[in-house]
């Protein structure tokens, strides 16, 4: 099966950092198995956003209630190393003070809802679909030429 990644959706308690990415080890209808910290670990489906590739964007987290972490009503999770940073509001891209790699502001991820890998067990067949239409997406929103392969540094 081809690589697939998983957050927690906004506003859901699981036991995973909100906004991070983690690797999709298995997928099923109704459960994923995510690696989490060297381990694999079982979630429903419902409660995760699955996509084809990591996007290479800062996920954009609420608060939430009577945490101390970082001011404001929202934070940032860097698409590299998932470290959390408060977000200027308007920014279009920030550097991570952690791993020093600049990226763009997810601040929607309409983009990325599209290429969701909806429910129901996937075919390998269409996950490789999935994951190419995303790519040319993404290039296209980067004004890359189509021949380029600039992404392929993209986990997969």
């Amino acid at each position: 099966m081809p690589h697939c990644w998983a957050r927690v959706r906004a506003r859901t308690n699981a036991p995973l950092r909100r906004g991070a990415w983690y690797r999709v080890v298995r997928l099923n209808a109704d459960r994923a198995v995510l690696e989490v910290n060297r381990q694999h670990l079982p979630f429903s489906r419902g409660m995760l956003q699955v996509l084809p590739i990591r996007p290479p964007t800062w996920s954009v987290v609420p608060k939430p209630p009577n945490s101390t972490y970082v001011s404001g009503t929202r934070y940032g999770v860097c698409p590299s190393c998932s470290d959390r940073q408060r977000l200027d509001e308007g920014a279009a891209v920030m550097r991570c003070r952690r791993c020093r790699g600049t990226f763009a502001i997810g601040w929607s991820d309409a983009m990325w809802r599209a290429f969701e890998v909806g429910a129901g067990a996937p075919a390998e067949r269409a996950l490789d679909k999935a994951r190419a239409a995303a790519l040319e997406a993404l290039k296209s929103a980067l004004r890359l030429p189509k021949e380029s392969d600039d992404l392929s540094r993209l986990p997969r």
